[in-house]
């Protein structure tokens, strides 16, 4: 590696340890960021409405239908087709999309704040412990009913949690104390959501009869993952546009294809074939066959040093994904080799408080070995719902491509 482009990701990495992610509020994403109320955003770099398949494109018609864009399917499909409706994806307005992603005018977003530099990041709630999630390519009543609660009722309700705060509700401190409480930030968020709980309760004695219905949500195991992806993504937004640098600042995937971002590349997404299984536990009934990828951005926790590259700090995954502590040891000890430096935040008490692997280089992922990151992600099934979660490896092609990208340039 050149010493210009070491000092180049050394920078970007300074740039994200200094990121100071704050949880400013609930807004809608017309509010928050802009968002046109006819244009539907997904995960993964943008394609064209018919390039999108099953599950990911029933989530998409399904955001179209939410907001009243069309009467039923068929007229939806016919408004993308004649660009009525514009689909796009996600981190084209600074948002993180959980798995298919669907986020859309009127829905409820976090809203996080660097507070170091201002930039602002977002994502959709946590849909809950329901089968019909339209990030999981299902929409039905019962897919309405919970996005007009967390809409009417939830998002209301935590605003006002947030606004009564005293102190900024500053994230990174609960995401590294949750990562030496067994959590990984990604497949697991036990611990973060129940020490965000806490911090957020501060105030909680003036508010009325939606409290209850916000607090039933915040008390999922998983509501905490989509606070993570927006404090990931201003992280990760901190390592951008230092010249040279072969810094990955993005990671993201549709049902068609993977993509990666550098920091020495600007908005450019470098693209894959889909991302591959290595352990995975799926539900009894179902198999191999009835995965389905249908998107996902909440491996932007990875870009930080979270996820599937700290699994050493999530050792109860063994159970629900993960197979084996051993392996999970060594899936982190292996990400070391294709990063820049480790983390002083975020620390793994079994590999005695080392920090996280942070900084995955491209330059280092392409070298002969050819070591991918590691991605904790739920699994989508054919028939519209979760299924499971497992262990990935991310594509080798996109990082090749951003490496030729970095080398033709320099």
């Amino acid at each position: 590696m050149s010493r210009v482009r070491a000092q180049a990701n050394r920078a970007a990495v300074e740039a994200l340890l200094a990121a100071d992610p704050v949880l400013v509020g609930i807004e809608s994403a017309q509010e928050a960021m802009g968002l046109p109320p006819s244009t539907v955003l997904t995960s993964g770099p943008t394609m064209p409405f018919d390039a999108y398949t099953g599950g990911q494109r029933a989530a998409i018609i399904g955001g179209a239908l939410y907001e009243g864009l069309a009467a039923d399917e068929a007229a939806a499909v016919a408004a993308f087709e004649r660009g009525e409706i514009a689909v796009r994806g996600c981190q084209e307005f600074g948002c993180v999309g959980s798995l298919a992603g669907v986020t859309t005018a009127s829905m409820p977003v976090a809203v996080v704040v660097n507070d170091t530099t201002g930039d602002r990041g977002y994502c959709t709630l946590y849909e809950g412990d329901s089968a019909d999630r339209l990030n999981y390519g299902t929409y039905t009543a019962a897919t309405r009913a919970n996005l007009e609660a967390l809409r009417l009722r939830i998002a209301p309700a935590l605003n006002s949690l947030i606004a009564a705060q005293t102190e900024p509700l500053r994230l990174k401190p609960i995401m590294a104390r949750a990562l030496t409480m067994g959590d990984e930030l990604h497949s697991r968020n036990a611990a973060a959501t129940l020490l965000f709980l806490r911090r957020l309760l501060v105030g909680a004695k003036q508010f009325g009869d939606d409290l209850g219905h916000a607090l039933d949500s915040l008390c999922d195991d998983y509501f905490f993952l989509r606070l993570s992806m927006a404090a990931s993504k201003v992280m990760a937004n901190a390592m951008r546009g230092f010249d040279g640098s072969s810094v990955v600042t993005a990671m993201s995937f549709s049902c068609a294809q993977f993509g990666v971002q550098t920091s020495g590349t600007g908005d450019t997404w470098f693209t894959g074939p889909l991302p591959t299984f290595e352990d995975f536990r799926i539900e009894d009934g179902y198999d191999a066959d009835d995965i389905e990828f249908m998107g996902g951005e909440s491996i932007i926790t990875e870009v930080v040093g979270l996820g599937g590259v700290a699994q050493a700090a999530g050792l109860p995954l063994q159970r629900s994904s993960g197979r084996s502590v051993v392996r999970m040891v060594a899936r982190t000890t292996a990400m070391y080799d294709i990063t820049v430096t480790e983390s002083p935040d975020f620390l793994i008490p079994v590999l005695n408080y080392r920090g996280t692997p942070l900084g995955l280089d491209v330059e280092k992922i392409v070298q002969p070995t050819g070591v991918t990151p590691f991605l904790d992600i739920g699994i989508a099934g054919r028939s519209g719902r979760q299924i499971g979660g497992g262990v990935a490896r991310a594509p080798l092609e996109p990082f090749r491509k951003a490496w030729e990208a970095l080398t033709a340039t320099a």
